[in-house]
């Protein structure tokens, strides 16, 4: 049996259906929608945020770190060198205090941990505060993957480097 070309044609389009419109969702309104100007944070980040333990705390306390903050209206980067455990000003008027710092970090079932020896995924737990010492941020900032870093903000761009390479020569 064979059909015509116009019957395969017309059939192909009603199996598969004609496409449907479109409608707006929430996550993928403008800027000019959301609150604040500011983007969402992505579930997993709010949810599991996989705190440092003591442990993580205690052992790099003292372990200095290179941080680069961009601003973004004036193009003008700055590169900063902190201690965990201190805390330097930053641009936007408050403070950058990392607080743990873990060559590499193993996220499993919510918790952190250690992962092998090495700098495989370097990250650093990290509160950020405004003028007020408000807190405006806390979470784990990575080297490899700064996507993942939670932090959003309509001026400035801040950037965890790893640890401080005069310190390593230091040892």
């Amino acid at each position: 049996m064979r059909f015509h070309p116009l019957f395969l044609v017309v059939a192909l389009l009603f199996l598969t259906g004609c496409p449907q419109e479109q409608t707006k969702d929430k996550v993928f309104l403008s800027l000019e929608y959301r609150e604040k100007g500011r983007l969402p944070v992505a579930p997993h980040v709010i949810d599991a945020k996989a705190k440092p333990t003591q442990d993580m705390v205690v052992d790099s306390d003292g372990t200095e770190l290179r941080f680069m903050v961009l601003d973004k209206r004036t193009l003008v980067v700055q590169q900063l060198i902190v201690p965990v455990g201190g805390e330097v000003a930053a641009p936007w008027g408050g403070v950058i205090a990392p607080t743990a710092f873990v060559s590499d970090l193993v996220i499993r079932d919510g918790r952190a941990y250690h992962g092998p020896e090495g700098h495989v995924n370097p990250v650093v737990w990290v509160v950020l505060e405004d003028e007020a010492r408000e807190k405006i941020h806390e979470g784990w900032m990575f080297v490899r993957d700064t996507a993942q870093t939670a932090w959003d903000n309509p001026r400035y761009d801040l950037t965890f480097l790893g640890m401080d390479d005069s310190w390593v020569a230091r040892q």
